[in-house]
């Protein structure tokens, strides 16, 4: 009769884990069948007439980073949440203010700035970041296990053990790194070209603002629960309804890796679009509302140029980080990735036309909506008033500016950079959505109604305020 072994493990933040746990442990004498859940921390084991022990099953995974902490007892209760990795609060408050301090560092130097490269609100300097942080977590240890057995394998079918006269004029390393070029090729070329036909769709769809603003917000949100899982401060409700991949399809891509064709290296790296990485799913709803080919395979391929480096690194030494050094970059990594999907949060609100910041919150105490202010930016003809402003590569010039009700408006916007997400300007609430031209542009409207109505580029980075009055 079969035995069902339950354990606590420990180390596991998301999809991947279980994936990679499950495989490891399926290879084992013995091991019939592999349940694994990350958001509990435990594991099914059903075995046969062998039973391994606790040793075998931790040293099946240990080079992962897992820990199995001892068998599981249903009928005992016990605090699903791991606690000897957790941060003091002076520690979080730590991480966070370095992120931040880093952040301001970067923008000034204008890494991560909008560029005209990418055409969109996230810079590809931002992107290839996150591809660094992405591949410091677990969302590349499957990528990276992938990589390692179809490079053995390959080195195994492929490898000559008597160099021919073209491998002599290479290292004997670099010829045994040649299956980790191709699956870093794969990756890099099927991240592009997906990237891209996910933003060409978006273009076919042409998404609304309040579509995009959702779409971001999703993406922002899931964000924040792999930077909180990172930091081990997911609360297990929300590791359960978080959405996920399903886990057969992972399965059924990593078994590609038993075949032995010279370019499956190459194919299995193109498949790792695929795999159940929060990151990657995150910029591909991104890309989604680019709506442009271009674009999206430009965000795409900054990502997977950013986990580059670390596949490379794992191909030649095998290894990755580990002990307090790896601890420490982890922890990091998941604040910087709560930062950003809160800055994206606030994106998303503010293509919707409903921008949050303690710079507009602060505004509405000091500055509120003075019933006859006047406005050098604004002038009045006696039947028209007219707007002046500008756009620039640091946003618009003013981004303020006072209008009065019911009076026929001309916003006469001088588009001396239009790159980025700021060749587009929106305004949801009064039903604008236009691409700005180099030079001068002039939208025309009539403001209906009395309040404060926001503005923005297509992406939610730029924002600004029309301050209606009521025409007295």
């Amino acid at each position: 009769m079969d035995k069902i072994i339950k354990l606590k493990v420990e180390g596991m933040t998301c999809r991947s884990c279980e994936l990679t746990i499950e495989r490891a442990w399926r290879k084992i004498h013995g091991v019939l069948k592999v349940d694994v859940n990350a958001a509990k921390g435990v594991a099914r084991v059903v075995c046969g007439d062998t039973e391994p022990s606790l040793e075998v099953l931790q040293s099946a995974i240990a080079d992962h980073g897992y820990t199995v902490k001892g068998i599981f007892d249903s009928a005992k209760t016990y605090n699903l949440q791991l606690t000897t990795s957790r941060l003091r609060w002076w520690q979080l408050l730590g991480l966070f203010v370095l992120v931040i301090i880093l952040g301001t560092l970067f923008s000034k130097i204008g890494l991560l700035a909008p560029t005209i490269a990418l055409g969109a609100g996230t810079s590809f300097g931002a992107v290839f970041l996150l591809g660094l942080v992405a591949a410091s977590s677990s969302c590349i240890a499957v990528s990276g296990g992938l990589l390692l057995s179809s490079a053995a394998k390959f080195n195994e079918r492929y490898g000559s053990t008597t160099p021919s006269v073209a491998q002599k004029t290479l290292s004997v390393g670099l010829i045994r790194m040649r299956p980790v070029f191709l699956f870093v090729g794969g990756r890099l070329l099927s991240y592009t070209l997906l990237g891209g036909l996910i933003g060409a769709i978006g273009k076919a769809l042409s998404p609304s603002p309040l579509a995009t603003g959702i779409i971001t917000i999703l993406a922002a949100l899931y964000m924040l629960t792999m930077g909180l899982d990172m930091l081990h401060l997911t609360p297990q409700w929300l590791k359960k309804i978080t959405p996920r991949l399903p886990k057969s399809l992972g399965h059924r891509l990593l078994t590609v890796e038993e075949k032995e064709h010279a370019f499956t290296p190459l194919l299995l790296g193109a498949a790792t679009f695929f795999l159940p990485c929060g990151f990657t799913q995150a910029l591909q709803l991104y890309a989604l509302t680019t709506g442009s080919f271009t674009t999206g395979a430009l965000i795409l391929l900054a990502f997977a140029l950013g986990t580059a480096p670390a596949l490379l690194v794992l191909g030649w030494v095998s290894g990755s980080l580990k002990g307090k050094a790896g601890r420490f970059f982890f922890q990091f990594a998941g604040a910087l990735v709560v930062m950003l999907g809160l800055w994206n949060l606030q994106n998303g609100f503010t293509m919707m036309g409903y921008p949050i910041s303690l710079q507009r919150v602060a505004s509405l105490f000091i500055s509120g909506n003075k019933p006859n202010a006047l406005d050098s930016n604004v002038s009045f003809d006696g039947t028209k008033q007219t707007v002046q402003m500008a756009v620039d590569y640091t946003g618009y010039s003013p981004n303020r500016f006072t209008i009065r009700q019911g009076v026929p408006t001309q916003w006469v916007i001088n588009a001396k950079s239009n790159s980025g997400c700021l060749s587009v300007i929106q305004a949801p609430k009064l039903g604008i959505r236009t691409l700005l031209q180099p030079g001068t542009n002039v939208v025309e409207f009539t403001p209906r109604i009395a309040g404060v109505i926001p503005f923005s580029c297509s992406m939610g980075m730029f924002w600004g305020e029309i301050n209606v009055i009521p025409n007295s």
